[in-house]
């Protein structure tokens, strides 16, 4: 049987044509399966890998594409750990932008005892964080998948945050008759025929892709809010989608609205007020 370190070392090696961090994923991998922190690796180099077959098994499915994030049923966002599968999207950095904008708005307004809809929860860590962070929010998070809202319940579960959020099953806000004073969505915003990373393919494509343009949710999302009268709405949103965006927002008669940029400066998302 292998040592910690020869198994480490074979991993990262199947893995360096995946990713740009071969030996940090191997890494992860490993501690998934074992159980310690990082430093134990380290110690116990030497020592049998009991569990090789099963690490082997792991690095295999990410050298074929998997994202590391599958495999091991955790995904770490916001400086919190949370579970994640297949029937969720993997939550990216960018998003902390939007949960962050839409904080920095729920503080403007003033606003004690806020209503947010959350369109598209998925794994429903928007909603969580939201909930961390303003206690005296109430939050219904709305999903057309049964399957992502499975995830976010184990996760809400999981933060004791049964009484703060609600998960509907359903499409936009259909049949959620409650009085919303914020929208907060990340929809999908992809166009169907665009071609994405492999990684994605293991991800809910519903969650992905947003029409033949990409922006058909959004623009259904925006004429929700303006419906529903909410003080603000807010949104992540494709890169090349601002032009688009901004002329649904004109022509709805949003009160006023911003545009805010990623880590990249790439436009990423917008907050508009009815």
């Amino acid at each position: 049987m292998k040592s910690i370190k020869d198994a480490l070392n074979e991993g990262r090696n199947l893995l360096k044509d995946i990713t740009n961090i071969p030996q940090k994923e191997a890494m992860i991998l490993a501690l998934n399966i074992l159980k310690k922190d990082q430093s134990y690796l380290f110690l116990h180099e030497n020592d049998k890998f009991e569990k090789y077959d099963e690490f082997i098994s792991f690095v295999r499915r990410r050298a074929n594409g998997e994202p590391v994030e599958y495999i091991t049923k955790q995904v770490s966002f916001y400086g919190e750990n949370f579970f994640i599968d297949k029937g969720a999207l993997i939550p990216r950095p960018e998003t902390e932008i939007l949960i962050d904008e839409t904080i920095k708005n729920i503080n403007k307004t003033g606003i004690k005892y806020p209503t947010i809809a959350e369109i598209g929860t998925g794994s429903g860590i928007i909603s969580i964080i939201l909930s961390l962070k303003l206690p005296n929010v109430k939050i219904i998070a709305t999903d057309i998948s049964k399957d992502a809202l499975k995830i976010a319940k184990k996760n809400i579960e999981i933060f004791d945050l049964q009484k703060n959020i609600t998960l509907v099953n359903t499409s936009y806000l259909d049949g959620v008759n409650n009085d919303i004073d914020i929208i907060v969505s990340n929809p999908p915003y992809v166009s169907n025929g665009f071609k994405v990373a492999k990684p994605l393919y293991y991800e809910p494509k519903e969650a992905i892709f947003g029409g033949e343009n990409g922006d058909e949710v959004l623009l259904d999302i925006v004429k929700l809010a303006k419906k529903r009268k909410v003080i603000f709405l807010a949104c992540e949103m494709g890169y090349d989608q601002k032009e688009k965006m901004t002329n649904i927002l004109t022509q709805e008669k949003f009160k006023n609205f911003y545009f805010y940029k990623d880590l990249a400066m790439l436009e990423r998302g917008f907050v508009g007020y009815i």
